[in-house]
């Protein structure tokens, strides 16, 4: 998603695009893209998996499970997805509008090592999740937004998540998502140097449908007389 942003923005290709459509549909259909090609990639890599255990289990001795000792539950599985696509849509619209603020891909990159960073940061913290999810540091890791998904997604299973603390990881996205969309759209034509994030926000809180002001027109001046000498 960063790479993509930036090489339409060096390119020139983001003007051409939001000439026909709005940067918020822009990055909708980014985020809808790359989450349908990871789920086609997951599908490509359970699919030997899958064909194998039906169909080939004897011939390269797969040894047999037993799923009848899975339960499965409905709510915690449909709440577990949309926490997937809520943290991936947080992660990839802060991707677009890093990319849309950054001039170069060179400058963008540094970033990179932040956001894995931020993915893995949790894991660290994956023992007292699994003892204690009422500790305060599991609790700072479940509503700062960039540590939310992955450890909503382990309380998730192990039932210690509350409904509200999966809207919060919501909130979150959408408010990165409004940001990423006044980030696009006015850091698409800015090739030199970064947007000022400032004037960028302010810029977007202007009814962009609103007419200019309309304009007294002022009185004809009368013609100067010469006087004479």
């Amino acid at each position: 998603m960063l790479g993509s942003t930036l090489e339409e923005k060096e390119n020139r290709v983001t003007e051409m695009i939001l000439t026909t459509l709005k940067p918020t549909t822009l990055i909708s259909g980014k985020v809808i893209a790359l989450f349908a090609i990871g789920l086609l990639q997951v599908a490509i890599f359970t699919a030997p998996i899958v064909i194998g255990y039906l169909f080939f289990r004897e011939q390269i001795n797969i040894p047999d499970f037993d799923l009848s000792a899975l339960v499965f539950e409905p709510v915690p599985m449909i709440i577990g997805f949309l926490i997937l696509l809520g943290g991936f849509a947080l992660f990839t619209t802060t991707l677009v509008a890093i990319g849309a603020v950054m001039p170069t891909a060179k400058e963008a990159g540094n970033f990179m090592g932040v956001m894995i960073a931020l993915i893995f940061v949790p894991f660290y913290a994956v023992s007292l999740i699994f003892s204690n999810p009422q500790a305060l540091i599991v609790q700072v890791f479940t509503y700062f937004p960039f540590s939310a998904p992955v450890t909503a997604m382990i309380r998730n299973g192990l039932g210690s998540l509350s409904l509200l603390e999966a809207a919060i990881l919501y909130i979150g996205a959408v408010l990165m998502f409004s940001l990423a969309v006044r980030l696009f759209q006015y850091g698409s034509i800015s090739y030199t140097s970064k947007v000022n994030n400032k004037t960028a926000l302010s810029n977007g809180r202007r009814d962009p449908g609103r007419k200019p002001d309309t304009l007294t027109p002022a009185a004809p001046s009368r013609p100067a007389i010469a006087c004479p000498a």
